[in-house]
């Protein structure tokens, strides 16, 4: 048994060399096989790798980022006093980073893009709210017309991934604002 597994570490070895499989294949093959202790590398140290630790470090520092960004965007907006331009393109450039992230993470299959999406969701819906209020501050059509087509946005997104809150979100989104249209509200 123990001449079979080494074989096979000795076999992953050359394939992850000759990069005949991506190197995450091969680091996790040979974790398989060496029951979480990576072989010896070239100076004798043995290396620990374990998979779960990479992804839980990668997701934890994901999400820093993205509550940096929240907290960025909560700050500029509110505790500020620039310049309405200039927080349009703030949260023009905070939004291209959490859908940069959501994207992804999502060709990753991670589960941190859920979150990026909900961040992109929520900054696309101060921005369309700050947009609106730079172009035309006592015209109410604007933001309607943004909300309205954010939220048919969000459902076409939510169904095209499959992300349910998305289109869940985007529906009720827009019968609330049915909703107000049918009191006078707006």
């Amino acid at each position: 048994m123990e001449e079979r597994n080494n074989i096979i570490i000795n076999e992953i070895k050359k394939w992850q060399e000759n990069k005949l499989l991506p190197d995450t294949y091969c680091q996790f093959l040979l974790q398989l096989y060496t029951e979480g202790e990576a072989p010896a590398s070239d100076d004798g140290k043995i290396v620990k790798r374990s998979f779960i630790f990479r992804y839980l470090t990668k997701a934890f520092l994901s999400l820093m980022v993205m509550i940096g960004i929240f907290v960025l965007v909560l700050v500029m907006i509110y505790f500020t006093q620039v310049s309405p331009g200039v927080q349009v393109i703030f949260l023009f450039i905070f939004l291209l980073i959490s859908l940069v992230g959501a994207i992804f993470y999502n060709k990753r299959n991670m589960l941190v893009s859920h979150l990026y999406v909900i961040l992109a969701a929520f900054i696309s819906f101060v921005f369309i709210i700050a947009s609106a209020n730079l172009m035309a501050p006592e015209n109410t059509l604007y933001l309607a017309i943004g909300i309205i087509t954010l939220c048919c946005i969000w459902i076409i997104t939510g169904w095209r991934f499959k992300y349910h809150y998305l289109y869940i979100a985007g529906g009720t989104g827009i019968l609330l604002f049915i909703a107000l249209i049918i009191l006078g509200r707006i």
